[in-house]
Formats: C-alpha cells, sequence, structure tokens
C-alpha cells in the first residue's frame, strides 16, 4: 500500500508517520507539505490512499482534494483536522474516514480497517469516489473552493485562483482558460459546468461561446442590432462578443 501525508507541520506528519508504520508495517509512505507536493507526488507515484490536513496554508486540503477527484482514478482520502469530532460531520459522508489530532492510534487502526477492505473492494470504493465527488462539488458552487486546475499544452497543471480568471471560452470542443497574458490553459469542464461553479464569483456567460469576469471588464461597446462588445482590461485591450440575449441579464447584473 502506498500511502501519502499531506501536513504542512513536521511533527503532525511524523506522528502520523510513526503511528501508520506500525499499523500497515508493508507499506511505502511520502509526505508533502503544500497542495502543490501534492499534486506532484500524486503525478509521479501510484497512491492507494492520501491522509490530507485540512487546513494547510495556501492551497487548502479541500482545494487539494477537489483537484484530486477530477482524475480518473483518484486515491482514497482521509481527511486530518484539528476540529472537534462534531464540526467534521460533514466529512463523514466525503471521505473515506476522519481523523481529529491529536491522532488516536486505536482511532487510526480502524481507519485502515476501512481502507484495507474498500481497496479490496471495488464497487464500494467507487461509491465513495462518488460521494466525495459530489461533497466537493457542492463545497465548489457555494464558493468555499476558489481554485481552478488548468493545464498548459505542455501538459504541465496550474492551480487558477477564480479573481485571476479574465474570460473562458470554448472553441474547437475544447475549453480554456485566459489568465493574465499567458498562453490559453485548457480546463477539463464543459462551458455549462463552469458558468455554475463561476457564477458567484462574478464570472459570468455572455455568449454562447464565452465566460467572463466582470470585474475585469474595461468597457462595454455598442456593436449592431443590440449585441455589445467588451473590452477586457488585459494589455492587448482584448474584444469580447456579447450577445443580445445576456446583454439585458448583464445590464441588470451590473446596475
Amino acid at each position: 500500500m502506498n500511502i501519502l501525508i499531506a501536513d504542512d507541520e513536521r511533527p503532525a506528519r511524523g506522528e502520523l508517520h510513526h503511528i501508520l508504520s506500525h499499523l500497515e508495517s508493508g507499506a511505502t509512505f511520502f509526505e508533502a507539505t503544500n497542495g502543490q507536493q501534492v499534486l506532484a507526488c500524486l503525478d509521479a507515484e501510484s497512491i492507494d490512499v492520501i491522509f490530507l490536513d485540512i487546513n494547510m496554508p495556501g492551497m487548502s486540503g479541500l482545494a487539494v482534494a477537489a483537484t484530486i477527484m477530477e482524475q480518473v482514478s483518484p486515491p482514497l482520502i482521509v481527511f486530518a483536522t484539528a476540529y472537534d469530532v462534531h464540526a467534521v460531520r460533514a466529512f463523514e459522508l466525503a471521505a473515506v474516514d476522519y481523523v481529529v489530532k491529536p491522532i488516536a492510534e486505536d482511532r487510526l487502526a480502524q481507519t485502515m480497517v476501512r481502507i484495507r477492505r474498500i481497496l479490496a473492494d471495488q464497487d464500494p470504493r467507487a461509491g465513495k469516489q462518488g460521494a466525495v465527488r459530489s461533497y466537493l462539488h457542492e463545497q465548489t458552487v457555494t464558493g468555499h473552493l476558489a481554485k481552478l486546475w488548468a493545464e498548459r499544452e505542455n501538459k504541465t497543471g496550474v492551480l487558477v485562483d477564480y479573481q485571476d480568471i479574465l474570460w473562458v471560452v470554448a472553441e474547437e470542443k475544447r475549453v480554456y482558460v485566459q489568465i493574465a497574458e499567458d498562453a490559453p490553459l485548457i480546463v477539463r469542464y464543459t462551458l455549462k459546468e463552469l458558468e455554475e461553479r463561476l457564477l458567484p464569483h462574478n464570472i459570468v456567460r455572455v455568449h454562447k461561446a464565452y465566460l467572463v469576469n466582470l470585474n475585469k471588464i474595461a468597457e462595454i461597446v455598442p456593436w449592431f442590432s443590440g449585441t455589445y462588445q467588451l473590452r477586457m482590461a488585459d494589455a492587448f485591450a482584448t474584444e469580447i462578443p456579447m450577445s443580445r440575449q445576456y446583454a439585458k441579464v448583464l445590464k441588470e447584473r451590473l446596475g
């Protein structure tokens, strides 16, 4: 079994490693101190289960989990938290398990029994992963997660803050996100999926092929037959078409 321990605090990683090495003597262990290291490890190694601290700085444990669940065959996730047990009930259905710091060995032993059982039976594992995806989707839609996983053309992963998005465009059966003056980034969502996810963050549909960050519009220019051109606040003053059907909605949203 390959186990990844993700926590920004060395004593916490050491404690978990020590206990797990006794409970699963044949396991191979990997460690990460932040979200980017977690994703790099998952890209390089075949991980069966990840013990994931919820409160890592920068990219939170939930944001990491949301990114992990975009993989075809993600590892099992066990959330680790310092919160009281009543505060983590939300995770009970969304993860294989959770452990509360300071971690008790008997509690962790129960977790490992559950993990072995799930790894041995693929059907319950698939059902549990579906529960994780549903929970994280809910967190994303309600605005608790504000990062989007994207890729460069060379397959390098990029974690994008919603507030940095200029626009999203669908073309040639692919969806791209534009940030700053960089080359467009590929995302593995449909425009409709992103519309739902990004709407609470003022990124709205303005055309059948475009979502635009309202905070990044420099000018709205009248065009033909009730249509408009949106001039974006990027270095190139990029112009994006706005369909007539979305103009009214945008006007109402902008007041």
